[in-house]
């Protein structure tokens, strides 16, 4: 089966009615700036900071919803979960901070016709 990618048991792609159309990732170097009076600021290593992706779509009907839902559903167990990615690289263990989800063209069963969503992850690290 195609896929995007897998974040525990959850598949994202066509194949399931729930393919991402952008995925941002962030590292950052660990790099602070400490004032100094009178003279510039100097550079202070604090430790590299978890890398963070943020993944988003547009999904449709109550299929879209039913993902959600599902994706809630590992959120609220509160464990760090594998993220492999489709041609099969794995990411390590990655943990869900948010899920923001914009319903928009609600028909009257309560069915929103469009859904836009965004996932944030944070890398799970317990070093």
């Amino acid at each position: 089966m195609k896929q995007q990618m897998a974040l525990g048991s959850f598949i994202f792609g066509l194949s399931r009615d729930f393919a991402y159309s952008t995925l941002s990732r962030k590292s950052e170097g660990g790099w602070t700036e400490l004032q100094i009076l009178n003279s510039k600021p100097r550079s202070h290593q604090t430790g590299q900071k978890p890398e963070t992706l943020t993944i988003s779509g547009t999904s449709m009907y109550a299929v879209g919803m039913e993902r959600l839902d599902e994706l809630r559903a590992l959120q609220a167990l509160r464990a760090p979960l594998p993220l492999i990615d489709g041609i099969g690289r794995n990411w390590g263990l990655w943990r869900i901070n948010s899920i923001d989800e914009n319903q928009s063209e609600v028909i009257d069963d309560g069915t929103a016709m469009v859904i836009k969503w965004v996932i944030g992850l944070s890398e799970f690290n317990n070093a």
